[in-house]
């Protein structure tokens, strides 16, 4: 009988942890992340476009592979030099401009006159996919370390980057520079 009343207890307890052992809620989710727009056009082309395109053309005349010129006081700054330097780098330029062109393709964003990124117009799409283009060509010399394909390559991203310039950026109106006010406006 005592052995009746102890397993009765222990069976008792059993169901009252069991109970008591509800499945805890699922976690909420994380908040959703959509993209923020902060700088303009001009600082998104100057911080990331700018120094990256850059790598890409010094590769035409420096070859990313070599070791760095131990009599050159400034070798130990250049890119390719770097713990990240080398075809590497040249890999890592052209990822950045091609990520670059999808940051520069977000609704919200601004020219450096407070005008709107001409999202819509041909022109500008024509030259993101040009950049987008030049890009991945860039990041297939650098993977096979073609340093021979660099100036083709430099000619098409200074290709894709003439589509917007020359009208967005570079405008001429009456055989003078238009100037700030005209830039964004095609």
């Amino acid at each position: 009988m005592r052995v009746r009343i102890v397993s009765f207890a222990v069976l008792v307890a059993l169901i009252v942890v069991v109970g008591a052992c509800r499945p805890a809620a699922p976690p909420p989710p994380p908040p959703e992340l959509t993209p923020m727009v902060q700088g303009t056009l001009n600082q998104v082309m100057r911080g990331i476009l700018f120094p990256n395109s850059n790598i890409v053309f010094d590769a035409q005349d420096r070859d990313p592979g070599a070791p760095p010129d131990a009599n050159d006081p400034a070798a130990s700054a250049h890119p390719f030099a770097g713990t990240y330097g080398g075809w590497e780098a040249v890999e890592n330029a052209a990822m950045a401009m091609y990520e670059a062109s999808n940051i520069i393709t977000l609704p919200g964003r601004t020219c450096q006159n407070g005008k709107p990124v001409p999202l819509n117009d041909a022109t500008y799409q024509k030259g993101v996919l040009a950049l987008r283009e030049a890009s991945l060509a860039t990041y297939q010399a650098a993977k096979d370390k073609k340093q021979d394909a660099m100036l083709d390559i430099s000619d098409k991203l200074t290709q894709a980057c003439a589509t917007c310039h020359d009208v967005y950026r570079d405008k001429i109106v009456n055989g003078q520079p238009a100037g700030l006010d005209a830039r964004c406006t095609p």
